[in-house]
Formats: structure tokens, C-alpha cells, sequence
């Protein structure tokens, strides 16, 4: 089999089942899981802190928590926990994730559901994850180009229609909400550790989270929470990269067909910071990964949400 024919047919393969996994899996209903936390209230010496927050999240399937063993609800059951415990405050979460949503599908959403504006409205901290659903759908329609290294004649398009829908999304969010910060996660590459040397998958990841920042670049509290190096090579983040190839296919055309099967078939993940029930979503290391630096990034900037006004 040809080399380009053997890759097509190989990420054809590997993205379709994906798709199961992202689109497949939708929640029963669209309302959010509301949580309220109350400990001791602390006030700073310095400021005013307040005595209790709203955090709505909406998005993907990495706000719905998919991968999250505990069904609690990923990084929003997990960052109400630790703004609990670490500045000791009362918190409310709202949870409007859904599994397989594009931007245009939660824009959709929060325009049809009252419930989800007036959440967006009493929010004091609004969390978003978008883009995956964009960029897997892009992969989808074109992995033949992707499998041909002929992709980039169609992202430049691909990349300005997803940033004029991003862009209406943060719209509508702000329509009702002008004043909450919005902690925007990026997407990351789930293939990265399976296919290292596919190389053009991480530069169009890369490049859609260049599109997002440049999108939010135009209001002062849209802030980005980068996780994609860290969800994209997990444990090999950060060291050597000859272990990762040494235990990974590097060259799809040196691998027979039955090989290729089992690889498809294999319920081991390679990557530690990924559910092992689909290679595709955080697993708990991987929320807690996504809480932790979300967290980091709200601190930075506690002053548009922490701090009594």
C-alpha cells in the first residue's frame, strides 16, 4: 500500500472513531449542575476579598467532563474545590458544557436557553472551552489532505471562518455579561504521543490557538489557559524526545495492516494526562492538570473577580 493511501486510510480510521467519542456521547439534558460550596469567609488586610462567587462554565466536552471517572464534572467540580479551600470562599458553579459542541452550537445554546443567560449574567467568573470540535471537524473533512501533507491549502479558510464564529460566540456571551472575566482554555493535540513525527497535526493545533488568542486579543478580560503542550505530549512533556519515539510508530508505511488494526484497537493509552476509554479526553490527571492552571491564570488576575470593587 502506498504511503499516502496507508496514512489516509489509517487517520480516516483513527479520527472517525474519535468522532464516536466526541459526538456520540451527548449528555441527556442541557442543564447545568449547579454546586454551592460555603466555608468561612477571609478578608485581606490589603483589599476586600468577597465573601462568595458565581463561576458559569460553558462549552465542549472537556466542561461537561468527559474522561472525569468521578462524574462530578471535570475542571469546574475541581476548581470550585480549590477556590474553596484556598481563599476560602462560597462558590456557585453552573455547568453548561455539552459533548461535541463547536463554537456555533454553544453560541446556539446560550441564545435559545434562558436559564444559561441569566447564569451568564450573575456570573462574578465565566469559563469557556471551544475550538476542538472546530478543528476535529476540519480534520475530518480533509484527512486525506492531512494524510498528503496538502492540508495547508485549506486551513487559511478554515482558520478565518472559525475565528468570525469564535468571535460571535464571545459576542453573545458578552451581551450578557460586559464585566466578567472569561478564562478561555486552549485545545490541545490528543494524537501528538501516538504520531510524533506527524508533525502538521500539532502545527495546525498550534495555529488554532493562535487564532483564538488573536481573537480575544481585543477585550482586556478574555484571558487565555494554555494547556496544550501538556495535554499533547503528557508524560513526555518537557524531556527528551527520543523515548517517545522509540516507543511510538514514527513511520506509518513500515507498519503492516494488521499492525495497524491493533493499534486502532489497542485500550492502553500512551499518554498519561488522557482518558483510557477513548485516547481523546483528560482523564483525572489531566483535569487536574486543566484546574491547576486555569487556577494559576485566575489568580493572576483576581483583582477582576476576587476583589470587592
Amino acid at each position: 500500500m502506498k504511503k499516502s493511501k496507508k496514512i489516509a486510510v489509517f487517520l480516516g480510521v483513527f479520527l472517525a472513531l474519535a468522532a464516536v467519542f466526541y459526538f456520540a456521547l451527548q449528555p441527556k439534558t442541557n442543564s447545568a449542575l449547579k454546586t454551592n460550596t460555603t466555608t468561612k469567609t477571609a478578608t485581606s488586610k490589603a483589599t476586600k476579598q468577597k465573601k462568595k462567587i458565581t463561576l458559569t462554565a460553558v462549552g465542549d466536552s472537556l466542561t461537561y467532563g468527559v474522561g472525569d471517572t468521578t462524574n462530578k464534572g471535570g475542571y469546574v467540580a475541581l476548581i470550585k474545590q480549590k477556590l474553596v479551600k484556598q481563599n476560602k470562599l462560597q462558590v456557585t458553579t453552573y455547568n453548561y458544557g455539552k459533548t461535541g459542541d463547536r463554537s456555533e452550537q454553544i453560541e446556539k445554546r446560550v441564545l435559545e436557553s434562558k436559564t444559561i443567560q441569566k447564569n451568564l449574567k450573575n456570573a462574578d467568573v465565566i469559563t469557556l472551552t471551544v475550538g476542538g470540535n472546530d478543528l476535529m471537524q476540519v480534520l475530518q473533512k480533509n484527512f486525506l489532505y492531512l494524510a498528503n501533507n496538502t492540508l495547508s491549502s485549506t486551513m487559511p479558510s478554515a482558520k478565518k471562518s472559525y475565528a468570525k464564529k469564535l468571535t460571535s460566540l464571545l459576542k453573545t456571551i458578552r451581551k450578557y455579561n460586559k464585566d466578567a472575566p472569561i478564562f478561555m482554555f486552549s485545545v490541545y493535540n490528543p494524537f501528538y504521543v501516538y504520531f510524533p513525527t506527524l508533525t502538521q497535526i500539532q502545527q495546525y493545533t498550534d495555529e488554532w490557538n493562535e487564532v483564538s488568542k488573536k481573537v480575544i486579543a481585543s477585550d482586556s478580560k478574555i484571558y487565555f489557559v494554555d494547556i496544550n503542550k501538556q495535554l499533547s505530549e503528557g508524560q513526555y512533556y518537557g524531556k527528551s524526545k527520543s523515548s517517545l519515539k522509540n516507543s511510538t510508530t514514527t513511520d506509518l508505511n513500515n507498519v503492516s495492516d494488521g499492525k495497524l488494526e491493533t493499534m486502532l484497537s489497542d485500550t492502553e493509552e500512551k499518554n498519561d494526562y488522557l482518558s483510557s476509554e477513548d485516547h481523546f479526553h483528560p482523564n483525572n490527571k489531566g483535569y487536574r492538570y486543566m484546574t491547576s492552571q486555569l487556577y494559576k491564570v485566575m489568580m493572576a488576575h483576581k483583582k477582576t473577580w476576587l476583589e470587592e470593587n
